[in-house]
């Protein structure tokens, strides 16, 4: 089994519950963890055999261009999506965190971030 991290993927998008939050944004980072038997990609030294990084970084930031009140919503969106585009791995888990930074509330609050894992 291995593990493909991809951490603190930035994006800028319009999530939240607040008027505001959707008309003026605020930047997010994005982590994945994606586990699972590698053991054909590190044979073969084939992308095709692999879970793509890249792949991973296009789903979230599409999946970060639609808006939605909940960075819990965002996230289940985000696992769904890899879920399907790797079907055809056996993945142990998908685990991904979403942080928003500066979020409008109130307090001296610099990032309030959310954390969700399937396995499989």
């Amino acid at each position: 089994m291995g593990k493909i991290v991809v951490k603190n993927l930035r994006s800028y998008a319009y999530h939240g519950c607040l008027e505001a939050e959707k008309k003026i944004g605020t930047y997010y980072e994005t982590t994945i963890w994606v586990d699972g038997d590698f053991s054909k990609s590190e044979k073969t030294d084939d992308l095709n055999d692999a879970v793509d990084y890249e792949k991973l970084g296009v789903i979230v930031q599409e999946q970060m261009k639609i808006s939605s009140n909940l960075i819990e919503h965002v996230v289940a969106r985000i696992i769904k999506e890899i879920e399907i585009q790797f079907s055809d791995y056996l993945l142990g888990f998908i685990k991904v965190k979403v942080v928003k930074i500066n979020p409008p509330v109130k307090g001296d609050v610099p990032q309030v971030e959310y954390i969700k894992e399937k396995r499989f």
